[in-house]
């Protein structure tokens, strides 16, 4: 089915309210009656199920719905007990500051009972996308509707691509999950757990469904999923599933098409750019080229992109409001707080307002470990990865405030004496910028000062100005390196992992170096900032391992039960006709 999306290249308003009241209702109208005829009541003058699931335009409503969830969701949140955070937080590189709302023990957070964080991160919003994705496969079926053929199989396998891919999450991070498969019409006090294996294989089902009939890639809008999402995802649950065969195949298919190639030569509007002229001259690269603002799309020729969530900044749908991913806020450092000593003993910061060349208006939440910001990149060719270059991975500053005596020296090549006294000081100020969370120079108009004491200064700044990925073709080869291993063909595996790192520049490895520890070292360094970690670790059944060995603030306090979360209890409290089983050690 050719898509007739014109008026949908950012998601409207108008259409995901009338989303969303449909959803409202769906919990607690729903009219039957199985005895007269007569009594049958359609509304008119207000949505229901009834009168919302008639035409194309309210099955492409519905289904934007979908998208819009996904998006803000899971990243158009600050908040400690949602994603992106809970998908970044207490890993192997990344920790949580004290500040961000919970506790650095891990223990006093993750308990059945702290629904903040077990009920509201994944578990809620993953269910109601499924409850969503239900109602409209279940209704697109139907004759009460003004679907052609073509468009019921289409709207359903759309659908069936958004509850597969929330299977996939909470059998990644829960296990053991209910299924639920039809349309709710009223409140539910009896959910079986299925065991993970069954939610995988229900997640393998739906994702090989829209795999089968959603468009190719070259025929799809930009914000829209082609078929090859489906089956970069579908290779994922594959490999949990331990079909290793399978998950070559479904991740070869996005490899190998004409369409998908890894971005190897600068491209953009700022390809030509040599640096932030105000944080002195350094190269930039193609791996700095994929983030910046206005390069995330197919349509601008990146080829390396298969799913792209839209943003756009004060325009209805586009976001939040801000138009853009919370990663400036939750990741960079708090670099305009920073203190650096003055000879007389007093203190000044590096800059005197949040700057845009400095990390924005950060809030230095989530601070890199260690074995990220050193150990990782000291085994994989330090200076010469590009993926760990100046440019992406920013780690001196030059200080920009007249108050300073120190103004335009660098603050680590100068060894200027920055002030490293309180907890604040060194886990949330100052610490290397991963620049792929921000927008430098590029924030709206209307976040720059007026009168500005240095160029670059901001009244505020929180999110990164841009699109977001939800694929890249560089994990797609990591999958298939990770199935490949599994299949101990170690050769190949090393083949897709040396194909990721020839782009970056960065030294080959050999056969013998592979193995699943170092397929996550190397997911780590292409899609840091970028994949959940806690899900990815939690798959693989390393979540606490790595974070044990690897993260040293919240390391300690995990527990062997941790790699799931718990049920939320509230859940199980609720489900009195059911059987809601919690998973071991909670």
């Amino acid at each position: 089915m050719k898509s007739n999306n014109k008026y949908f290249r950012r998601i409207s308003t108008d259409k995901i309210l009338s989303a969303v009241i449909l959803f409202l209702f769906l919990a607690i109208i729903h009219f039957s009656c199985n005895e007269d005829e007569f009594l049958k009541t359609e509304p008119v003058d207000f949505y229901s199920p009834e009168n919302s699931y008639i035409t194309s335009n309210d099955y492409e409503a519905a289904v934007m719905n979908l998208y819009a969830r996904v998006r803000d969701n899971f990243f158009s949140s600050a908040s400690a007990g949602d994603f992106p955070n809970a998908g970044f937080q207490a890993t192997d590189i990344f920790h949580i500051h004290k500040d961000m709302g919970f506790d650095t023990d891990l223990a006093s957070i993750l308990l059945p009972t702290n629904d903040a964080l077990v009920y509201d991160a994944l578990w809620e919003p993953a269910y109601r996308i499924i409850y969503d994705a239900n109602a409209i496969i279940e209704r697109s079926a139907s004759d009460d509707n003004e679907l052609t053929a073509e468009e019921k199989v289409y709207f359903a396998s759309e659908a069936k691509f958004f509850r597969g891919y929330m299977y996939k999450m909470l059998a990644n991070l829960y296990g053991n999950v209910p299924i639920t498969l039809e349309e709710t019409k009223s409140p539910k006090r009896d959910y079986v757990t299925s065991p993970r294996e069954e939610v995988y294989q229900q997640a393998a089902t739906d994702l090989k469904n829209a795999a089968d009939n959603l468009e190719n890639i070259d025929e799809v809008a930009d914000y829209r999923i082609s078929n090859l999402v489906a089956l970069h995802m579908l290779s994922e649950v594959y490999i949990s599933l331990e079909k290793w065969q399978d998950a070559v195949d479904a991740a070869s298919s996005v490899i190998d098409h004409p369409s998908t190639a890894l971005m190897t030569e600068r491209f953009g509007a700022r390809k030509d750019e040599k640096a932030w002229v105000t944080q002195g001259e350094f190269d930039t690269d193609v791996y700095w080229d994929l983030f910046r603002q206005g390069n995330q799309n197919r349509s601008t020729g990146n080829t390396e992109a298969i799913w792209v969530l839209e943003y756009e900044y004060n325009i209805p749908g586009g976001g939040d409001g801000y138009g853009g991913p919370y990663l400036e806020r939750l990741l960079a450092p708090r670099a305009w707080q920073a203190k650096i000593e003055n000879n007389d003993g007093s203190t000044s910061t590096l800059v005197p307002n949040p700057n845009a060349y400095a990390a924005g208006r950060s809030s230095g939440f989530l601070r890199p470990t260690h074995y990220f910001y050193e150990t990782l990149w000291e085994k994989s060719g330090y200076e010469q990865d590009l993926r760990n270059s100046m440019a992406n991975i920013f780690r001196d500053f030059i200080v920009r405030n007249p108050a300073s005596d120190h103004n335009g020296k660098w603050l680590f090549k100068d060894n200027l004496p920055i002030r490293m006294a309180s907890l604040n000081d060194t886990t949330r100020n100052m610490y290397p910028w991963l620049t792929k969370t921000s927008t430098p120079g590029k924030q709206p108009a209307e976040a720059f000062l007026q009168d500005p004491v240095v160029e670059g200064g901001l009244s505020w700044s929180h999110v990164a100005f841009r699109d977001v990925y939800g694929i890249r073709l560089s994990e797609t080869y990591l999958l298939r390196a990770e199935a490949y291993f599994g299949m101990s063909e170690t050769q190949k595996a090393a083949d897709d992992i040396n194909t990721v790192r020839n782009r970056a520049q960065a030294p080959l490895i050999d056969a013998g170096d592979v193995d699943i520890d170092y397929i996550l070292d190397e997911r780590a360094r292409e899609l840091y900032a970028e994949e959940f970690r806690v899900l990815t670790l939690a798959r693989l059944g390393k979540l606490v391992e790595r974070t044990k060995k690897y993260n040293p603030v919240n390391g300690p306090s995990y527990n062997d039960y941790n790699n799931l979360w718990p049920i939320p209890y509230s859940e199980i409290e609720k489900n009195l006709e059911g059987d809601l089983q919690q998973n071991p050690g909670y």
